[in-house]
């Protein structure tokens, strides 16, 4: 299982695979912070997110998972 912290270093690690994509780059690094600290308590909730940032989240974390799955199948 994948915990949010985890998923959010995850995101900014991606940062530095967007080339000059710095939107994009901007967007996972918010979004990453913001996940590293999902488990405090004033910290943002699932609802508080858009449906884009939703969306961003939940394929970096397909991403990640297929990456775990990669490795331990070698």
């Amino acid at each position: 299982m994948i915990t949010a912290p985890e998923l959010g270093r995850y995101m900014m690690d991606l940062t530095y695979k967007t080339g000059s994509n710095f939107e994009l780059a901007n967007m996972l690094s918010y979004l990453g912070e913001e996940l590293t600290e999902m488990d405090t308590p004033f910290s943002k909730r699932w609802e508080h997110y858009t449906p884009f940032q939703r969306k961003i989240i939940l394929q970096c974390k397909k991403m990640m998972e297929d990456e775990k799955r990669s490795k331990s199948n070698t």
